[in-house]
């Protein structure tokens, strides 16, 4: 099957000479989380912005005082765009995308963006064999990065960095009491950004604790339950991660689209279907 088939069409991109402002307005409206950045005359593609890129770089020493219809997203945006064709099967996509560690891939026809697809579109067809038979505990990273309800979210953004994620499992004495994912830090320092006079916004940050931000709602998933149970729920709640839990709610895991994503490329992979 070619990626046509599947990716999403009517795409909704940006100019690069808009504003971060102007991104969220959109990604908020049409429920996405990235966006490709077009130059503004010719409307050739020349980079791409996710909201990981926003909360990551908005709340960093060179950016956080700076209001958010000041910041051009030419000045955060990826400008090394992985791309791909239309006619490219879904197994050469999944390649690209693991192999370069991308969320989403920009398809075009010559100059022209035509569709986009994610990691999502990967995920919706799982209710067959291996992935309803393997258990989530094979796959899922045992390796959590965990944050104490009490720490500042700029320590909570530092540990993303450093660690290379986009979700933090928030835990007291063991028990999960939330998550707080890259979206949430972004969507906090937007309205930090708007509602905090510019002046007091460098000291003031710094006060905001990850209780205040996390999301206190969350599904687990049991280490027993199926990669295809696991992946149903996340694309349908639009779950980008989940814990893993055991009976007393303490965490054993956490399973990523990412590790779901790898784990489909590596047994097609090894059925000699690259």
């Amino acid at each position: 099957m070619t990626i046509d088939k599947v990716m999403a069409k009517n795409i909704v991109t940006v100019r690069k000479d808009q504003t971060v402002a102007d991104a969220i307005k959109l990604m908020n409206k049409h429920k996405i989380s990235r966006l490709p950045a077009i130059a503004p005359k010719t409307g050739e593609l020349v980079g791409i912005i996710t909201e990981s890129d926003i909360a990551t770089k908005i709340a960093s020493a060179k950016y956080e005082t700076v209001p958010l219809s000041h910041i051009r997203i030419s000045t955060i945006m990826t400008q090394d765009v992985i791309t791909a064709k239309p006619s490219d099967s879904l197994l050469t996509v999944l390649k690209t995308m693991v192999d370069n560690h991308i969320g989403g891939v920009p398809i075009m026809d010559e100059d022209e963006i035509v569709g986009m697809v994610t990691k999502t579109d990967f995920l919706v067809d799982l209710d067959k064999e291996p992935y309803n038979e393997v258990a989530i505990k094979e796959i899922m990273t045992k390796r959590v990065v965990t944050i104490g309800p009490d720490e500042r979210i700029v320590h909570a953004r530092r540990l993303m960095i450093d660690n290379k994620v986009r979700r933090l499992v928030v835990v007291n004495s063991g028990a999960i009491m939330g998550i707080l994912t890259a979206k949430d830090l972004a969507k906090t320092i937007i309205d930090f950004k708007k509602h905090v006079p510019e002046k007091y916004q460098h000291s003031q940050i710094r006060n905001l604790f990850v209780q205040e931000v996390m999301s206190q709602t969350i599904e687990t998933a049991d280490k027993n339950d199926t990669i295809s149970q696991v992946a149903n729920v996340m694309v349908t709640k639009e779950f980008s991660g989940m814990p893993i839990a055991d009976e007393n709610n303490k965490v054993h895991g956490i399973v990523s689209k990412t590790d779901l994503l790898n784990f489909i490329y590596n047994h097609n992979r090894k059925r000699g279907n690259y």
